[in-house]
């Protein structure tokens, strides 16, 4: 896994909320997919409307990393200025400067975002993968997760199918 620890400084993130159920603790890939495919063109130009260019794209916010029991909260959203998030009616989640762990992401992605039968077999994409895979400790290095923030899912406008897309995915870490 290819990673990379850097400090972020403080920033808002506005977008659409969506309360998801858990799948055996995990993630709910089927949900996330249909939350993403279900985005109007409108949707995403309200969002680029309040970018303020701190993450440059879209982001997939994710606190499934928190102890809840049965469901997590999911945002589609962009880095904003917290009075611009408000304007547009958007939901807001602040992020304190700290410590993350990013994970490089290469490779089609587009079946994260397109709408999926649950009675279908599923083969996750690539970052759903890595998603799967992270846990700390990442190295030798004593960092744990700091579950008081969510995970971010980073993805800069591109062409998401085509193989050498680049995402991230944050893990936000204590050292």
């Amino acid at each position: 896994m290819n990673y990379k620890i850097e400090e972020k400084a403080a920033f808002a993130v506005g977008g659409y909320l969506q309360e998801m159920p858990k799948i055996e603790k995990n993630e709910n890939f089927y949900e996330i997919s249909q939350f993403w495919s279900n985005l109007t063109e409108n949707n995403i130009n309200q969002l680029m409307s309040v970018a303020d260019g701190t993450v440059h794209g879209i982001l997939g916010v994710s606190n499934s990393n928190k102890n809840q029991q049965d469901s997590f909260n999911y945002m589609i959203g962009t880095s904003a200025q917290p009075q611009k998030i408000n304007e547009e009616s958007l939901e807001r989640i602040q992020f304190p400067k700290s410590d993350w762990v990013v994970f490089e992401c290469i490779g089609a992605i587009s079946a994260g975002v397109t709408a999926i039968d649950e009675t279908q077999p599923f083969e996750p994409n690539n970052l759903m993968k890595l998603k799967l895979q992270t846990s700390a400790p990442w190295s030798e290095n004593s960092v744990i997760e700091n579950t008081e923030l969510s995970r971010v899912e980073c993805y800069p406008l591109g062409d998401m199918e085509a193989e050498e897309y680049r995402c991230e995915l944050w893990i936000p870490i204590k050292k």
